[in-house]
């Protein structure tokens, strides 16, 4: 259900999808955490001390006097019933503190706020400009993005459309039908912690919470679709325009960026043999932009688009921890200019090894390049590596 033009302005027009982990499915959780998180991100935007996210208990216990609220979490996730009949009979006495306690300091939501910001440092490192668009709970990890980014962005290189938000604050327009269920419960906290409706939507039932992307807002036979369009389309208009021939490109670019301070390497191994890394910063087929020896990064590797320089074959790419950082989660990306980023993938650096580490580093992707023989056409390919 494609809502966005393929060019604006004669610039192409790419999307990214970025995802959040979800306690749905995964062992020890429930999607009764996602509910949660959702609860613990507002609570940190309606209280920067932090003090009201520190207590999510406040939030189990609402649920209790809740049952208009609770009854539209039912109708969203299978099996929510019994959730909630377990939750009133134990977690509000003895369970309740221990799991908001989990899931206010779950590592994985802010994994993948580390995940997205290295996204969107990459794109903006090659001259891109950002349309951000959210829905729901992703309004959320919008702003955390938005907020991110924008001090490493040109005059008009991000903007921002929010569908459904369940945020407090906002970072660009929105939409939020009369009929959603799920946000108007949300005012729980206050008629002011989401903000106002501003479109009338008849019910369907397509989508009796009134709250799915593509069941409400994107229904073709609705009114939000039009105007969640003409925002995107205004948000297009908004931006400068991409910058393209001053920003590297290479037939593929690896990107590291690291979760805190020290320094964290990228080493990467061409088909050939040739060790790429701070000591030897110019490899056969690509090279490394910067030595990040600060924290967070990025560092890149790009890879030369000329076809009597790159390489096929596999590249290894790997990670040392140089020093100060023990125990950070560092990500590596590979992308290319026509698919954008297209694999990612987390790791735990572990301790700090020094030099020791130049001459072992750890292997984290490999990058395969093939060509046809006949179109000359490259394929490029990434596989995670066993730890």
């Amino acid at each position: 259900m494609k809502i966005t033009p393929s060019t604006y302005n004669g610039a192409p027009v790419t999307g990214k999808v970025l995802y959040n982990h979800t306690g749905c499915g995964r062992a020890g959780s429930s999607c009764l955490e996602d509910i949660a998180e959702v609860f613990e991100q507002r609570a940190q935007e309606l209280d920067s001390t932090g003090t009201l996210a520190a207590h999510l208990e406040y939030f189990w216990e609402s649920l209790g006097a809740a049952a208009s609220f609770t009854s539209t979490i039912q109708n969203l996730f299978q099996g929510a019933e019994a959730i909630f009949a377990d939750l009133q009979a134990k977690v509000i006495a003895q369970i309740a503190i221990s799991i908001a306690s989990t899931v206010s300091n779950d590592p994985l939501t802010a994994a993948d706020y580390a995940a997205q910001n290295a996204q969107l440092d990459a794109l903006v490192s090659k001259g891109q400009v950002l349309l951000l668009v959210a829905h729901s709970q992703g309004s959320l990890f919008l702003n955390q993005a938005y907020d991110h980014i924008l001090p490493s962005v040109r005059p008009n290189g991000v903007a921002a459309v929010q569908i459904a938000p369940a945020s407090p604050t906002l970072r660009g327009p929105y939409v939020l039908a009369n009929i959603d269920l799920v946000i108007n419960a949300l005012r729980i906290q206050g008629n002011s912690t989401v903000p106002a409706n501003n479109i009338t939507l008849p019910v369907s039932v397509t989508d009796l919470t009134g709250h799915a992307l593509t069941g409400t807002y994107l229904d073709p036979a609705r009114p939000a679709r039009a105007q969640v369009i003409n925002l995107i389309n205004s948000g297009l208009a908004s931006l400068a325009q991409p910058i393209p021939s001053n920003a590297v490109q290479g037939a593929f670019t690896i990107t590291l960026t690291w979760s805190g301070l020290g320094n964290e390497d990228l080493h990467v191994y061409e088909p050939d043999g040739t060790h790429v890394y701070y000591a030897n910063m110019r490899g056969d087929t690509g090279y490394l932009d910067a030595n990040n020896r600060y924290g967070y990064g990025p560092e890149y590797y790009f890879a030369s688009c000329d076809p009597a320089v790159l390489q096929t074959g596999t590249y290894q790419i790997s990670i040392n921890n140089f020093n100060g950082a023990d125990n950070e989660t560092a990500t590596v990306q590979v992308a290319t200019p026509y698919t954008g980023n297209f694999f990612s993938w987390q790791i735990n650096t572990g301790s700090t090894m020094g030099l020791a580490g130049n001459v072992n580093p750890i292997p984290v992707v490999t990058v395969g390049v093939s060509k046809n023989p006949v179109t000359g056409d490259y394929t490029f390919s990434a596989s995670s590596m066993p730890p």
